[in-house]
């Protein structure tokens, strides 16, 4: 459905009529809680975001005339490092501007401003009471992800719920086991030009909106994995786009995935087992995902992309970031280098206590090579590993 126009607001909701659909085709208290929870906070959010994005127009009709240009989108498979990547590149303020993650829930110029206000107002006459209660928060909401993926609500995140609340996202079936049944929001590539257009003009003036107040003269640097599916809709609508793409062994990402997105089965449904297709789905996703990527690599410009793998980036983070920017032709800052020395004792202590397996979701290290062996080779992953 579009409101009035793509650009001010759109929403897939035959994404949201499969969910219910299903909900109660299937009943089962826990989901059936899980869907009365999301169609409430998804149109609390949607009503909030249209106020925000109205205010816009009234007050910030300038974010029309922002240029996006060259925006960085780094793009992996899930639990393939972009967020590290993401934050360490984040520490170049001088050329780049991101979203934290309380950007993401309203991407819009009247909210960047309020933001501003309320951490302006929390350092000057608060005391930084506001910001002990948001790290509060934090560990409210977040510390169960911890382990998972590190989040909170000043740590820069990538956009993804400008996707999600178009329902344009995967991760809307998180808390619903339906994935398997449904491909209206998979791969964004694949939909009608309809559909690829309206999304795109709803994220284009998602992101005009944020870089209006955020910083409208410094390059947008996002982190999306699940861009890999959308890739080609983003380079038609931003063909100077530069690519910044992490490689992760396969025996390790693909169930990382399943693990990570099929976490919330132990609430709504703790008796289907692990290689049920409602949770299979989401390593065959994966699977997909670095089959695509490959397509990806050969049809962008060697001038608009680079491809690191995740070992190099954790062994050599610096050096890493650094050879991305010399492929760019961007000039790394003495403040940035320093930034990036201090972030590299990070990156040698990171181990990830997130366990998982691809025997857990009925798949095996033959099946992936047989799948994904060019893939391997190409990257130098071991075929034993």
């Amino acid at each position: 459905m579009v409101y009035f126009s793509a650009s001010f607001y759109y929403v897939r909701y035959k994404v949201l009529g499969n969910i219910i659909a299903e909900t109660y085709r299937r009943f089962r208290w826990q989901v059936w809680l899980l869907s009365v929870l999301f169609i409430f906070l998804f149109f609390l959010h949607q009503f909030l975001s249209l106020i925000f994005r109205l205010l816009d127009e009234i007050f910030h009709r300038g974010y029309k005339k922002v240029q996006v240009e060259q925006p960085v989108f780094i793009i992996a498979n899930p639990r393939s490092g972009t967020t590290f990547l993401h934050r360490l590149i984040a520490h170049d303020t001088e050329r780049f501007v991101y979203t934290k993650n309380t950007h993401t829930f309203f991407m819009s110029s009247s909210f960047v401003q309020l933001y501003n206000v309320l951490k302006w107002l929390d350092k000057r006459l608060m005391f930084g009471s506001l910001r002990r209660i948001v790290n509060k928060l934090d560990d409210v909401f977040w510390s169960g992800w911890d382990e998972i993926h590190p989040m909170g609500f000043n740590k820069a995140e990538e956009d993804e719920l400008v996707f999600a609340q178009m329902l344009m996202s995967p991760g809307v079936f998180i808390p619903f086991p339906y994935f398997h049944l449904h491909n209206d929001n998979k791969f964004l590539d694949d939909e009608d030009e309809s559909v690829k257009k309206n999304v795109m003009d709803f994220y284009e003036s998602s992101v005009k909106r944020f870089l209006f107040r955020a910083g409208k003269n410094k390059t947008y640097l996002a982190k999306n994995v699940m861009s890999t599916a959308r890739f080609k809709t983003l380079l038609k609508r931003f063909p100077d786009a530069k690519i910044i793409y992490i490689a992760r062994h396969p025996y390790d990402a693909v169930p990382s995935m399943a693990s990570m997105f099929t976490a919330m089965y132990n609430f709504h449904s703790p008796e289907v087992p692990k290689d049920s297709p409602s949770k299979s789905v989401w390593a065959r996703y994966g699977i997909d995902f670095f089959k695509y990527s490959k397509e990806m690599r050969q049809e962008i410009p060697a001038s608009q992309f680079v491809a690191v793998t995740f070992d190099e980036m954790l062994a050599e983070s610096k050096n890493t970031v650094l050879k991305i920017y010399a492929h760019f032709g961007w000039e790394a800052s003495e403040k940035f280098t320093q930034a990036l020395s201090l972030e590299k004792k990070r990156s040698v202590s990171y181990h990830s206590t997130h366990e998982y397996s691809l025997e857990e979701f009925g798949l095996s290290k033959e099946y992936i090579y047989n799948e994904l062996g060019d893939i391997m080779d190409e990257f130098g992953f071991d075929k034993e590993f």
